[in-house]
């Protein structure tokens, strides 16, 4: 189908949805019961309010978002047994990318966009017998009960391409049986027969960029998850070299996914409890980490046959998924009797697979032994990622959420390891609550960088905002160890993205 066809489809069927939901009474009032329509129009400005966190210095102080959504969500219950979810977005990115004449001549490259459909899924209830129910479809699961930072949430992978929404996910196709034994339990067993990564935000290729200085030339490489000395008997060899006769292409980065068999599925079950105001889950997955861990690369060093007197230096990697087990708890408590504080936990203890990173470097076509480096990326031992924290209401104007995370959503037990941080957010309110500030941060306590994430929205008329903020990251852009793979700040490093300030417009219903 051509990009125009897609858009009028979408089109139609949002038109013929609201038309269905808005059928007059008496042309069948069990018609339109059936239907629930709901959505949103959302506009996103965004401005790189700095200049050295791009791909080459003074690369800032420019537009980095222009993006419009359309969401429809449509609900259908033909029975009160069964129902059907259907989540759409159309989204237009608002920059050309038509970089030749011939281009000029398509609208989907003036004015580019893209079609995503986020769930769509049957719900049968009472299958069999009223306590069970089965969801089967493209959806995206939510377990845990902290805010966002949820490590015993592995079944959706983490779409991070907007970093202002660490809460969006990658949807995908799978199995949901929930039964139902008692009041106070709730079984829940989901499979999913194909496994997919998680979404990288754009930054992310800045990891493994070469970077230059500002004269043109060579200045630094991808530092490999290799022992420091290694990697200091590999940078020494390069140091011999003049780096302005380097030509040193940006490494290319191939991923090795698993096969589609269905041993390279996933599988989850939890147990959910109700005890008062307490509620817990024990839960348990297998399948694998949806971000990439670095498994091996090649060099290669030869010649400019274009540049006489010039190095070409070729360097590819591969990244893989490990497997992992993951035994999870979790739980949430309201405290009457400690002025209603709301708490939540969550840990998860995860076996990974082992990898071991290789490296290699050839010359002429011929092996270098002396630059061939093996080590072990990720320990086959088990480690924990957890969350801990509070909220609590001090009054109808001021709330207050602060949590501790161990391990960040990309975070696994390889080279880099599983850094400690601070993630809070306070919001206050005015005007009957038209008007809301809320600052917000996470703090990495092992390397000392930080986000900042202020906000101010104005509810203009009931379900119809505007905000304004910015997203600012503190850190040391280069790492404090060049040789070390784990010396680098989390919030600091350009592949963390870019500061910005932002606008947003959004109308629901």
């Amino acid at each position: 189908m051509t990009g125009n066809r897609k858009v009028l489809a979408y089109l139609a069927t949002a038109l013929l949805a609201n038309l269905m939901a808005a059928t007059p009474a008496h042309a069948g009032a069990d018609w339109t019961e059936m239907f629930e329509v709901s959505g949103y129009v959302e506009s996103d400005i965004r401005y790189i309010v700095e200049n050295n966190r791009g791909a080459t210095p003074g690369d800032g102080y420019k537009f980095e978002l222009n993006r419009n959504d359309v969401n429809l969500r449509l609900g259908i219950t033909p029975d009160e047994r069964v129902r059907a979810v259907v989540d759409t977005r159309l989204r237009f990115y608002g920059f050309n990318e038509a970089a030749q004449l011939p281009e000029l001549v398509s609208r989907d490259r003036i004015d580019p966009y893209s079609l995503h459909l986020d769930e769509a899924y049957l719900w049968v209830k009472g299958l069999i017998w009223d306590g069970i129910d089965l969801k089967f479809g493209r959806m995206i699961q939510n377990w845990g009960t902290a805010d966002q930072f949820n490590p015993t949430d592995n079944l959706n992978a983490r779409d991070l391409s907007d970093p202002l929404d660490y809460s969006a996910k990658v949807p995908n196709q799978m199995i949901e049986l929930d039964i139902y034994p008692a009041d106070w339990l709730t079984l829940s067993f989901v499979w999913v027969p194909v496994f997919k990564p998680s979404q990288l935000p754009a930054s992310a290729t800045l990891g493994f960029a070469v970077e230059y200085g500002k004269n043109g030339c060579f200045a630094r490489a991808p530092t490999p998850p290799l022992r420091p000395e290694d990697v200091e008997t590999l940078g020494e060899q390069f140091m011999l070299l003049d780096p302005c006769a380097l030509n040193f292409v940006d490494p290319e980065v191939r991923t090795v996914n698993p096969p589609l068999k269905i041993g390279n599925s996933q599988a989850a079950a939890k147990a959910k409890f109700l005890v008062g105001d307490f509620d817990f889950s024990l839960s348990y997955y297998y399948g694998r980490f949806s971000f990439p861990v670095a498994l091996d690369a090649v060099a290669f060093v030869d010649a400019s046959a274009s540049q006489p007197g010039e190095i070409d230096v070729k360097y590819i990697a591969e990244i893989m998924y490990p497997r992992m087990h993951v035994a999870g708890f979790d739980f949430s408590y309201s405290a009457e009797w400690l002025f209603d504080v709301g708490f939540v936990g969550e840990i998860a203890v995860i076996f990974p697979e082992k990898v071991t990173f290789g490296m290699r470097a050839y010359q002429g076509g011929t092996e270098l032994p002396n630059l061939r480096f093996s080590n072990v990326n990720v320990r086959d031992e088990p480690f924990v990622k957890a969350t801990a924290g509070f909220d609590y209401t001090f009054s109808s104007w001021l709330y207050a959420n602060f949590m501790y995370v161990r391990g960040f959503f990309d975070e696994f037990a390889d080279m880099y390891d599983v850094h400690n941080y601070v993630v809070g957010a306070v919001e206050l309110k005015f005007l009957e609550d038209e008007m809301k500030i809320r600052i917000g941060t996470a703090f990495n306590a092992d390397d000392i960088s930080a986000t900042l994430n202020p906000t101010v929205t104005w509810v203009v008329y009931p379900s119809v905002e505007l905000i304004a903020g910015g997203l600012i990251f503190f850190g040391d852009i280069d790492p404090e160890d060049p040789y070390d793979y784990a010396k680098k700040d989390k919030f600091g490093m350009k592949a963390a993205g870019r500061s910005v300030a932002f606008l947003k417009g959004k109308v629901s219903w």
